[in-house]
């Protein structure tokens, strides 16, 4: 694949993690200091939003997954060719993770009209919440993007991603361990920020990726053969 489609491909990842951060705006997103933020207020946010935006915000999941897979396979490219096994295991380590996550950014809609309809402090929005930290444990805060973003940093290092080496510093297993830097980003930007921190980081690292890809061929041996 040209080094051209490749990263048409990653600023297809990109769109989808801004898509994916428009949803988390139109769920719970307000304009304000993240130092508010607490369940319950989460859930005082949830309960003032508009039917319309739990019904948009239930649309970018698929839509906004959807190019952001298509964004891992553009990462995949970049690496398939000089590390085709280790680019493999990453790629199924990222695509599990992408499962996870459009089940869980599903939840919100539907946590949205529970609340609504049936109060913050009823059993079905319990549920809900023991649902989602069941997903939660396995996609972005779990080992699934971790495994994969941890792949990606190694081959990079190893000069084997087309991308310079400084471009590890903006890999998701390392952007997602300061985001106790959105916390004191003052308002009106401070809330959305911390709100959608996870897509704000996956956006900033296809971004740079795609800008900074170069094909450098071949380099495996094994790739050669085939």
């Amino acid at each position: 694949m040209s080094s051209r489609k490749i990263r048409l491909l990653l600023w297809c990842g990109c769109l989808g993690a801004v898509i994916l951060f428009a949803g988390d705006i139109l769920f719970y997103g307000e304009w304000g200091s993240a130092r508010v933020w607490s369940h319950d207020y989460f859930l005082s946010m949830m309960a003032r939003v508009a039917a319309w935006r739990l019904h948009l915000g239930s649309i970018t999941g698929p839509v906004g997954m959807g190019c952001e897979i298509l964004g891992y396979v553009g990462i995949w490219f970049c690496c398939r060719r000089a590390a085709p096994r280790l680019a493999a295991v990453m790629l199924a380590s990222q695509y599990a993770n992408c499962l996870f996550s459009v089940l869980d950014h599903g939840i919100y809609g539907p946590l949205g009209f529970v609340i609504r309809n049936c109060g913050p402090d009823s059993s079905a929005v319990a549920q809900i919440f023991k649902l989602d930290g069941l997903l939660t444990n396995f996609e972005i805060v779990g080992w699934t993007w971790d495994l994969g973003s941890l792949i990606w940093i190694f081959l990079t290092l190893r000069g084997k991603s087309g991308v310079p080496r400084w471009t590890v510093m903006l890999a998701p297993f390392i952007t997602y361990r300061v985001e106790k830097v959105a916390f004191w980003v003052p308002a009106p930007l401070g809330l959305p920020l911390w709100g959608g921190w996870t897509n704000f980081i996956a956006a900033s690292w296809f971004a740079v990726v795609a800008l900074t890809y170069k094909d450098q061929g071949i380099e495996s041996p094994i790739a050669e053969r085939a």
